[in-house]
């Protein structure tokens, strides 16, 4: 089975990179219209960027075939969104690292981040101390073994 990499362009020269697997590509524009007007209706929370288009006056073109695999799918559709459409509305570019958003929101804010830790920590003094003792209690020997190792380690370099 496989799946279909389309283009969605309306009156307005707005422009929709998307991808299905329904093996006939053309009711995928179905569903657009039927979400976009479910959205209106307040039955549909959820908001696809394809309902910035005109989708009562637009044409759906399909850009590829794929294999009918999720990743394969992103790839292509990352591929046009990124290089052959970069002007489409499409918000979701598939270029989003967590990972390094995370790395860069800590970096951006890593002073505020420590004073709240550490005020979290003075309001919480009793309970995070509770916590650091069961912990402890329950890894004795593997923290004692984790130490004598270190230990040995320092001594064998200071050699």
């Amino acid at each position: 089975m496989s799946a279909t990499v389309y283009l969605l362009e309306d009156i307005n020269d707005n422009r929709y990179v998307g991808s299905t697997s329904e093996e006939d590509y053309r009711n995928r524009l179905h569903t657009h219209r039927r979400d976009k007007k479910e959205h209106g209706l307040g039955k549909r929370k959820g908001v696809c960027s394809s309902m910035k288009l005109d989708l009562y006056h637009c044409s759906i073109t399909p850009l590829m075939k794929v294999e009918n695999d999720k990743e394969i799918r992103k790839k292509w559709e990352k591929h046009y969104i990124n290089n052959v459409y970069p002007e489409c509305v499409n918000t979701i570019r598939f270029n989003y690292d967590p990972k390094q958003s995370s790395k860069d929101y800590y970096a951006k804010n890593k002073k505020k981040i420590i004073k709240k830790n550490l005020q979290w920590r003075d309001n919480n003094r009793e309970a995070y101390n509770k916590k650091r003792r069961e912990y402890y209690h329950k890894n004795k020997e593997k923290i004692c073994k984790r130490r004598k190792e270190l230990t040995e380690m320092k001594r064998l370099e200071n050699l």
